[in-house]
């Protein structure tokens, strides 16, 4: 018999269950930016809302509970398994890098974690027209804002999870994706294929509008500025990433909620570890990965089920980060700022790299981990780095990313750095990729005819 964690929902906010019962209203508006649109439902519903009939001050509200609903979907995923999956980008890299492994049987699943993924795999179709929607959604808001209430609260925050929504693309994605628009009268502006760095470009755009807007919180400031320092690292530009999260607390914290009233608002990570045992915490997968089990470490807890993984065969060992489908995840936090900082001061020749990761684990985990030595190299200081970046963040979409900067910006070769050899299921080699493909159906496009290319 399986084992399975107990599942006691914890309580919700009641103007947070508002904002989603609201939001259950808008989320059909903006799927169809970036996606098949040829594959769009047509019968008229009272309660699916188009562009322009979201055309007042009254209607911001829900258009921000609906930005953060979209991006919950393709974030950290849900449970409404009828609606393409909705695995989330989270589980998804997770899958190709070295966090996680399947232990389950859906082919288009283990293409994934195999890192051999087809333009057509179902999952992919469901994870791209996610987080378009989730891009188009926050432009649309943002657009309202504009419109009515350009400089109230929550302008800064639907515009600063659009700029995620860039991000990313950007991290996780060949170069080459194609953003489009979806106008009010319902048609469709084709965009053309944009770079990694156009992409990383766009976001910063949105988080630079986010910094401006007058009345934003404190809360959604961070946010922006967490999300401008992560794609100014992705650029490779250090110092200004550096400056851009100096203000931000290292106690700060942006969470997406999740709750127990739908299946939709599930957190799709507990969904696929806890709930069907899909998706197995990985130690040393493929050769190259890090030792998140053997390591024992208290940022990254994991469980030995004593049992098999849904395939019957993968012994599964349970991550405890999200014990429960209603448990939040975390978007953007101080921690992550100090690492942005950590990498800068490293790549300066300055020795503060090493007391602010000494710090985070001294002042930030408990137990308190014991202070990290010099390595010694810059190769090997690098690598304790990107150690330490892993451990602080895992399973929160951020490794797929790191592992592609290892590659583009500090020179390693990818199957010295991606899970690599034979393939725990079928005895099947690693393929090569090291990001996901565009989806096919987005020839729909006449844009779009392919990946620019696959580089890191």
């Amino acid at each position: 018999m399986q084992t399975r964690l107990a599942t006691a929902p914890a309580a919700e906010r009641s103007a947070r269950h508002a904002r989603w019962r609201r939001a259950a209203l808008v989320l059909c508006l903006a799927p169809l930016a970036a996606c098949n649109f040829d594959r769009a439902i047509t019968v008229k519903d009272v309660d699916i809302l188009t562009p322009g009939q979201l055309n007042s001050p009254e209607a911001l509200p829900t258009l921000l509970a609906g930005t953060v609903s979209n991006f919950q979907i393709a974030y950290s995923g849900g449970g409404d398994l009828s609606n393409g999956g909705h695995e989330g980008v989270i589980n998804l890299s997770g899958l190709m890098s070295d966090e996680l492994i399947n232990a389950e049987t859906f082919p288009d699943r283990i293409e994934w974690d195999e890192r051999h993924v087809r333009p057509n795999n179902g999952s992919l179709g469901a994870l791209f027209t996610d987080l378009a929607r989730a891009r188009a959604f926050g432009e649309l808001a943002s657009d309202r804002y504009n419109q009515f209430a350009p400089d109230e609260q929550g302008h800064a925050e639907v515009l600063a999870l659009a700029g995620y929504a860039y991000v990313l693309f950007a991290e996780d994605f060949c170069s080459g994706v194609p953003v489009s628009t979806l106008k009010d009268d319902g048609t469709i502006t084709f965009g053309d294929p944009l770079t990694r760095d156009q992409l990383l470009q766009g976001a910063i755009a949105k988080f630079d509008s986010a910094l401006a807007v007058p009345n934003a919180t404190a809360r959604e400031t961070n946010l922006a500025r967490v999300g401008k320092g992560r794609a100014l690292v992705d650029l490779g530009d250090f110092p200004s990433a550096k400056t851009a999260v100096a203000a931000v607390p290292t106690t700060y914290q942006y969470v997406i909620e999740h709750s127990s009233n739908t299946n939709r608002q599930w957190n799709g990570i507990w969904n696929y570890t806890g709930n069907s045992l899909s998706f197995s915490a990985a130690d040393r997968e493929g050769g190259n990965g890090l030792p998140f089990i053997s390591a024992n470490d208290p940022r990254v807890s994991i469980l030995d089920i004593q049992d098999f993984g849904f395939d019957g065969e993968t012994p599964f060992f349970l991550q405890l980060k999200y014990p429960e489908r209603t448990s939040n995840v975390v978007v953007a936090d101080g921690i992550e700022a100090r690492l942005i900082e950590a990498e800068a001061d490293l790549a300066a020749h300055d020795g503060a790299w090493l007391t602010t990761l000494n710090d985070l684990r001294g002042n930030f985990v408990t137990p308190a981990l014991p202070p990290l030595a010099d390595p010694g190299s810059d190769t090997a200081r690098v690598t304790t780095l990107f150690t330490e970046r892993a451990f602080w963040l895992y399973l929160t979409g951020h490794r797929l990313g790191d592992l592609r900067r290892l590659v583009r910006q500090y020179g390693r070769d990818a199957e010295t750095v991606f899970p690599t050899g034979p393939y725990h299921k079928g005895g099947d080699a690693y393929g090569t990729d090291v990001n996901f493909p565009v989806v096919s159906a987005e020839q729909n496009n006449p844009n779009f005819h392919g990946c620019i290319d696959r580089n890191p």
